[in-house]
């Protein structure tokens, strides 16, 4: 998923680049197209294929249009980058972010100091920091700080308000191995967006945690995907951002890279969203109640093998849809058709490359959600949403 406001967000024609411009024009590879609305245009948003590990959306600058952010680097260092739109969802405003290469996974956005800006928590593999950057209003970030322990093999950071004091805590998801600790911390703000402090709550080998009120008790509770063929749990949030009970979620073995949560069905609960490399394709979880779920019921088919997963109203019906990033087959856009068990399907975009992140968002201004997929091995691509116009 990574979403948060919890959310993140994402956007389509092909880009040119010309004497540093940017031209939109047509592109060759096929788009989806359905009753109701298109996703016939996009836009690379890279210059090039890179190692980009995820993107997020949001007003960086004040300007009230959405912008972008592409994490970039996973394995090997790179500079993210920052793409501040033009008010009509262009990007020729962009900007590396700080001076350090770093080897990215996330760059989650959230207010974290309280002034009313977007800043930036960008989760980094070992050895390099995990790094806070501030925004000055204006959509350039300095460094702030660091949380956590370079050491950690740190595959995804959340923001979320766990403890009730109003401002936004950090979730970090590390992948276990030979040479890396399975564990996942909670850092919590110290109310002026620092970390000076993280709590093991997991032991539990994980590329992405969900936060979202799981049992409806008002409180922010913790999904933790297992990466690795083991089991994957719901930790209960106390009231006080500690997470001692836990329960089983799905398959005993499950190797899942990508998870999101959304109501599905339209009851009032969030539904799980969830990829099984072992088993192939993706997973609707129904909530029950209480934080149980239903045996999973199949999304897509198994030849796909789901790294990004993001649910949104693609085409304004009311009910959420669902996105999957997969790796060396195309994308694809289920749409619901009513109750979160049937879905009409499209593919999006072509094979080139993994989709490692997904972003959901009103990029253009139009009112119609767009799709911004974060890729490697293949340019970072938005798809512009038509709404059938």
């Amino acid at each position: 998923m990574k979403s948060n406001d919890i959310g993140i967000a994402g956007v389509a024609s092909a880009l040119l680049l010309l004497a540093g411009c940017q031209c939109l024009a047509p592109r060759a590879e096929p788009q989806a197209k359905m009753p109701g609305f298109t996703f016939e245009r996009s836009v690379f948003l890279e210059d090039a294929a890179e190692n980009t590990a995820n993107a997020s959306i949001g007003d960086l600058d004040g300007d009230g249009d959405p912008d972008i952010v592409l994490a970039k680097g996973r394995h090997w260092p790179l500079r993210d980058l920052v793409l501040l739109n033009n008010g009509q969802g262009g990007f020729d405003q962009r900007h590396p972010l700080g001076t350090e290469a770093d080897r990215t996974y996330t760059a989650a956005l959230a207010d974290l100091e309280g002034d009313g800006d977007l800043d930036m928590v960008v989760g980094n593999d070992r050895p390099d920091p995990k790094r806070i950057y501030f925004n000055d209003g204006r959509g350039r970030f300095e460094p702030a700080g660091t949380f956590g322990r370079p050491e950690w093999a740190t595959r995804n950071v959340t923001v979320a308000d766990l403890d009730g004091d109003k401002r936004p805590d950090i979730i970090v998801a590390n992948r276990g191995g030979p040479d890396n600790l399975s564990e996942n911390f909670v850092c919590r703000n110290d109310g002026h967006g620092r970390f000076p402090a993280c709590v093991v709550f997991s032991t539990d080998s994980a590329t992405t945690i969900a936060a979202a009120d799981m049992d409806g008790d008002g409180t922010v509770d913790l999904v933790v995907p297992h990466r690795d063929r083991g089991q994957s749990y719901l930790f209960s949030n106390d009231g006080t951002g500690r997470f001692a009970e836990k329960r089983p979620v799905g398959p005993s073995d499950a190797a899942t890279r990508a998870i999101a949560i959304g109501d599905l069905d339209g009851e009032g609960s969030p539904d799980l969203v969830m990829g099984d490399e072992l088993r192939g394709g993706a997973f609707v979880y129904f909530n029950r109640g209480g934080g149980t779920f239903a045996e999973p019921v199949p999304l897509s088919a198994d030849k796909d093998n789901v790294y990004a997963i993001a649910v949104a109203d693609l085409n304004q019906d009311g009910k959420l849809d669902v996105v999957l990033g997969n790796d060396s087959t195309p994308s694809a856009i289920h749409i619901n058709q009513g109750d979160g068990r049937r879905f009409a399907t499209t593919p999006l975009g072509e094979a080139d490359g993994a989709v490692y992140g997904l972003a959901i968002g009103d990029v253009t201004g139009d009112g119609c959600p767009d799709i911004v997929a974060a890729r490697s091995n293949a340019r970072s691509v938005l798809y512009i949403n038509s709404c059938g116009r």
